[in-house]
């Protein structure tokens, strides 16, 4: 692969792996943990894939009183142009009615109660599915890097360390040509500048040699 896109690359991860805006940080319903909110995802699937990505394969069934879902999300990659597919999953409670308070201290009755489908709330998928669809897109979101929150809630989390390459040298580069020009003006030896120009020659210019041979010549 081409060192130029190498590079490229490298960048771009690195920008998948800064942190998230504090403003789309919140807390948790339950004040355990921080999250960050869908509208901060979405933008920045917006902002770094230019808008193209997707979301395909929404599954869902339920299980007891929740609803379990999976989808994947696909973004196209901005250096590669390859799509990319990540797998999120999430689950939600369905909302039922409050518990009877002859039932609250009791445990067992209190989960019956959840688990039955006739205290149901009538609205409560109207908001539950939306909310998986969500919640499942930032799971996904998530395994691209840090910028959508992986590293929230982890106390041990690793750190972005992109490969440095090093880069063919193709042309002389200007500090070396200088310290050329300098050693001719201050005297050094002609045979030590020769010796310098005949190891450089691949990397110079017919130009760069042209300005060293008349230095050289000025100074004799």
């Amino acid at each position: 692969m081409d060192t130029n896109k190498i590079d490229a690359l490298q960048k771009f991860n690195q920008r998948l792996n800064s942190q998230p805006s504090d403003e789309g940080i919140e807390s948790t319903p339950d004040g355990k943990a921080r999250t960050l909110v869908i509208s901060h995802i979405e933008m920045t699937l917006d902002e770094l894939f230019f808008g193209q990505w997707s979301t395909e394969n929404f599954n869902w069934n339920t299980i007891a009183n929740e609803v379990q879902g999976c989808l994947e999300l696909v973004v196209v990659h901005p250096i590669t142009g390859e799509r990319i597919k990540r797998l999120g999953c999430a689950s939600v409670i369905i909302m039922v009615d409050r518990v009877p308070d002859s039932l609250k201290n009791d445990p067992q009755a209190r989960n019956q109660w959840a688990l039955s489908p006739s205290n149901k709330k009538p609205n409560a998928l109207d908001l539950a599915f939306p909310k998986l669809k969500a919640e499942c897109l930032k799971n996904a979101a998530q395994s691209l890097g840090k910028i959508f929150g992986r590293d929230l809630n982890r106390k041990n989390a690793d750190t972005y360390r992109p490969f440095k390459l090093q880069r063919p040298v193709t042309e002389l580069p200007e500090s070396t040509m200088l310290k050329l020009e300098q050693g001719i003006k201050s005297g050094a030896d002609e045979f030590e500048i020769r010796n310098a120009m005949e190891t450089l020659a691949d990397l110079m210019s017919d130009e760069q040699k042209t300005k060293l041979n008349q230095l050289i010549q000025s100074r004799q």
